[in-house]
């Protein structure tokens, strides 16, 4: 009887570990991929879809993405697991069961339990959340064209972005230019417009080089953005934030600052968590005590968890060691390789290391562009890779995923 292999999450990770298993030879198992969504969302490009982009550039389905390959994709979420009877319950209420499953479910927002946040700010973890995002600084526009009080216009085409690390610069690079735009379209002074970008550390990009974080910083400058750093955050409430030492009047607070583990993984019994509370695994990615459950990409307690190229090799570590096993033969090891950084701010800039040398400028943007159409040919046939990869441009003609939520 052939294995039942479940792979939870449809994010890089579970992605990969899918593609990989179906393209391995003489398998005799079943691969299962569950997702609550039903496409796969390339978030290093979200900052695109606020600044008025095509969601369509970010946004893949996943049945283009399995086409022809033997995979059961299955939209649902997953509501629990029992990890004793080797089954999972879904929201429509049916039972999966498994011989093997891999956990990659990926993160959500965490506010830090910051009164006011979740209720005020906007995320920035979906498609769904960031064409919210871009629809409600086209309306503050709207609103500035007929208010007629200098401070209220000031107040309403402030943007603040709070989180210095790459999501968070890259959209307020992005945005200074977007809103420039803005303000030429809607025939607004520019001069009411500003963007403050909130780090609660000594700098931005605290994770990486000092010198990146400094030529990044100076870039942002350059393009009138605001960077104020030991900023953490300690109140949000309606058109007014505090953070150490400030008060600044808005109407548009991002945050970009703060994640955690998917809750799911709360709700699972028999785990061993870390002080992050992410999943103990062993050197084959498996969780502790557990010889047919895989944990990758956020949600496991490794080096470089957080990161999507991570995700993208634990998925690939993982689909390999699962067919190892089902032949009978040694796992291998999981390397951790350190991952590599490109980050665009504003439109053809962008620092972008490749191996020890970091790339500024048009040629950064150029390796970021290279590596975004490298992982596009990984999953897509090169003809829908390129599609993808082109701006604006439909994967699949009645593709209503997409819409405004």
């Amino acid at each position: 009887m052939k294995k039942e292999i479940v792979i939870v999450g449809g994010g890089f990770g579970g992605i990969r570990a899918a593609v990989s298993l179906a393209r391995k030879k003489f398998i005799d198992a079943h691969i299962t991929l569950i997702s609550d969504k039903s496409h796969f969302e390339y978030t290093p490009a979200f900052y695109r879809v606020v600044t008025g982009h095509s969601p369509l550039e970010v946004c893949i389905p996943i049945t283009e993405i399995i086409s022809k390959k033997e995979i059961l994709f299955i939209n649902e979420r997953v509501e629990s697991v029992n990890l004793s009877t080797q089954t999972l319950i879904g929201s429509s209420g049916k039972v999966y069961h498994y011989d093997y499953v891999v956990f990659a479910l990926g993160s959500e927002t965490s506010y830090f339990g910051i009164p006011g946040l979740p209720t005020f700010s906007y995320g920035f973890k979906s498609i769904g959340e960031a064409q919210k995002l871009k629809l409600h600084i086209r309306r503050l526009f709207e609103q500035c064209v007929v208010e007629a009080n200098p401070d209220e216009k000031v107040c309403l085409l402030n943007v603040v972005v709070v989180g210095g690390g790459p999501s968070g610069t890259e959209l307020a690079g992005e945005l200074s230019v977007f809103l420039k735009k803005l303000s030429e379209e809607y025939n607004v002074s520019p001069s009411l417009v500003s963007i403050e970008l909130m780090e609660g550390t000594e700098r931005i990009l605290p994770s990486l080089p000092e010198h990146v974080s400094r030529r990044v910083a100076d870039r942002l400058r350059h393009l009138g953005v605001n960077i104020f750093v030991h900023r953490p955050m300690t109140l949000e409430k309606m058109e007014e934030i505090n953070v150490r030492g400030l008060t600044v009047k808005t109407e548009t607070v991002i945050w970009t600052a703060g994640v955690k583990p998917n809750s799911l993984y709360e709700r699972i019994q028999g785990f061993d968590r870390d002080k992050k509370g992410r999943i103990v695994v062993d050197t084959f990615l498996r969780a502790k005590g557990f010889e047919n459950v895989y944990v990758i990409g956020d949600g496991a307690s490794t080096i470089y968890s957080g990161m999507a190229q991570t995700a993208i090799c634990d998925g690939a570590n993982v689909a390999t060691n699962i067919v190892r096993q089902l032949s009978r033969i040694p796992l291998w090891s999981y390397r951790q390789r350190k991952p590599y950084y490109a980050i665009p701010v504003g439109h053809g800039w962008a620092a972008s290391s490749v191996g020890p040398i970091t790339f500024y400028g048009k040629l950064g943007w150029l390796i970021r562009r290279a590596a975004d159409m490298k992982y596009f040919l990984a999953i897509l046939p090169p003809r829908k890779a390129l599609l993808v990869f082109q701006r604006g441009k439909n994967l699949c003609k009645s593709c209503g995923i997409c819409d405004t939520q």
